[in-house]
């Protein structure tokens, strides 16, 4: 017969699972919600060139930029 303490942490490790995915379906639905308020076309002007797309593209694309650049700016761990 198992004890209890061989029980906790799997059914710790599955409430910490269960939480993960939760708060992922929310920002899911909240990134949804924001690009069906957000389809209207903008002209973004870049240097010498102009861009006509829906504002969640924009930000998309900043995001993308945003990770990029935090990807080539941290601090590697030496080992």
């Amino acid at each position: 017969m198992p004890s209890e303490d061989t029980a906790a942490p799997s059914s710790g490790r599955a409430r910490r699972f269960a939480l993960r995915h939760w708060f992922a379906l929310i920002l899911v639905v909240l990134a949804a919600i924001f690009i069906a308020q957000n389809r209207e076309q903008v002209n973004i002007h870049v240097l010498w060139t102009s861009f006509a797309a829906p504002v969640w593209f924009f930000f998309a694309g900043l995001l993308v930029v945003g990770i990029l650049i935090g990807l080539l700016l941290r601090r590697r761990r030496r080992g």
